[in-house]
């Protein structure tokens, strides 16, 4: 998927939205975040560290 600018609208010459690629992106993002908590175990320590710094985890 190529892109070569997006007209006033946000479509691109496919007539994909600008917000549709954000979509894709995010998504794929944490997907790869997942796939990451899952398979390092140093990486899901930090990640419940950080939970519980910012107040989302209680323990």
């Amino acid at each position: 998927m190529t892109s070569t600018g997006f007209d006033k609208n946000g479509l691109d010459g496919a007539g994909i939205h600008w917000l549709q690629y954000l979509s894709m992106t995010s998504m794929s993002f944490l997907i790869f975040l997942v796939a990451l908590d899952k398979a390092v175990p140093s990486f899901h320590n930090l990640i419940l560290i950080s939970m519980a710094k910012v107040g989302i985890l209680c323990n």
